[in-house]
């Protein structure tokens, strides 16, 4: 399962692509940070400074068809990455792949302020063993999902660019096996780019900006599985159903209220001292979100709070970051982590439908 998340990643940069006389280049990244230990019981794995490096390559997209007109000079690309974990011994190394897009919020005198949101795919050297790695709380599958957001200020000249960067990143199999509690790293970074060329190819790609609209309504439905204690123990399915509005007001704002219906029958192994029936293990929520559009894909991220859950098993408020991808018809397709204050809840896949979406 956490193999098929870098499907996502592909479409993420797939979508994004535009065929316009964009500029491409390379960019290398130097980043030094520490494990952050958001559970009391990781605070025997921080040890040691986090070093982490990456090579990107770039499109700055220059296009006046699709989303990228709304912001001046976007970038989006693939980056691999080598990040020491904190803890060699325990917790091992980590490398891998994440796409990601950039956007800048400011421009002037050859300065640029730029938000970055990325998603891939990460493998991790050491996991957890009960036998040889019981210490080893955080991680127990090789393969994770990976996020990561952060902010950059960059310095442009000739064909070259020096930029100073804030990053979190985060490493999590979305519970999909057990221990997870998951690895986040804050970061300061340097990157160095150079642009090498020019694409010349001027075709037009389509656009369904969905800026100006009225609010809309649709349905999600949601699938995952997650796992339980003991570590091997039985793998529980997800259900959920998720109702709401959003509304675009311009392509760098947009908001989104939900309604989450959610029947996680991993909540029949808890407490197991209590009989429980069908309707004791729903969990009822509210959630708002933030919504970037970026023409046929949109990045959302957002809190949320239970007013109904009986058991309680996790924190009452909840957390989503993820993308969705628009077909031409109403229909929706989406890749969402959700978590506990840092702590993986479980990696959302939906399916949706739009009710009132209209083009202009």
């Amino acid at each position: 399962m956490v193999r098929n998340n870098f499907i996502f990643p592909i479409l993420f940069f797939a979508c994004f692509h535009s065929n316009a006389q964009n500029n491409w280049g390379f960019e290398s990244k130097l980043r030094n940070g520490y494990l952050s230990p958001h559970r009391a019981v990781m605070d025997h794995l921080p040890v040691e400074r986090v070093w982490a490096g990456e090579l990107s390559f770039y499109v700055e997209l220059k296009d006046t068809s699709t989303w990228s007109k709304y912001y001046d000079k976007p970038r989006i690309g693939i980056s691999t990455f080598f990040n020491q974990t904190g803890n060699t011994p325990i917790l091992g190394h980590a490398f891998g792949v994440f796409a990601f897009g950039e956007l800048p919020f400011y421009r002037k005198n050859g300065f640029s302020l730029n938000a970055r949101i990325g998603t891939g795919i990460a493998y991790l050297t050491k996991v957890f063993d009960q036998e040889t790695n019981p210490k080893n709380v955080a991680v127990s599958s090789h393969f994770n999902g990976t996020v990561i957001l952060g902010m950059n200020l960059r310095y442009n000249f000739n064909k070259s660019a020096l930029a100073i960067a804030a990053e979190m990143t985060h490493f999590s199999n979305g519970s999909s096996k057990m221990p997870n509690l998951g690895l986040n790293y804050p970061f300061l970074g340097l990157s160095y780019s150079r642009q090498f060329g020019e694409n010349s190819n001027t075709e037009k790609s389509y656009t369904v900006s969905e800026s100006g609209m009225p609010w809309q309504f649709g349905v999600n439905a949601i699938f995952s599985r997650k796992e339980v204690f003991p570590v091997s123990g039985k793998k529980y399915p997800v259900y959920g159903l998720n109702l709401y509005t959003r509304k675009i007001f311009s392509p760098k704002v947009g908001v989104e209220l939900a309604l989450d219906g959610i029947y996680k029958t991993t909540i029949l192994d808890y407490l197991p001292e209590f009989e429980k029936k069908p309707i004791d293990i729903v969990q009822l929520g509210i959630f708002a979100g933030y919504v970037l559009s970026f023409d046929r894909v949109s990045a959302i991220v957002g809190m949320g709070g239970y007013f109904r859950d009986r058991y309680l098993p996790e924190d009452r408020f909840y957390h989503r970051i993820g993308v969705r991808y628009q077909m031409k018809s109403n229909l929706q397709f989406g890749w969402t982590l959700k978590s506990n204050w840092g702590k993986a809840d479980y990696w959302e896949w939906s399916v949706g439908y739009i009710f009132n979406r209209k083009k202009k």
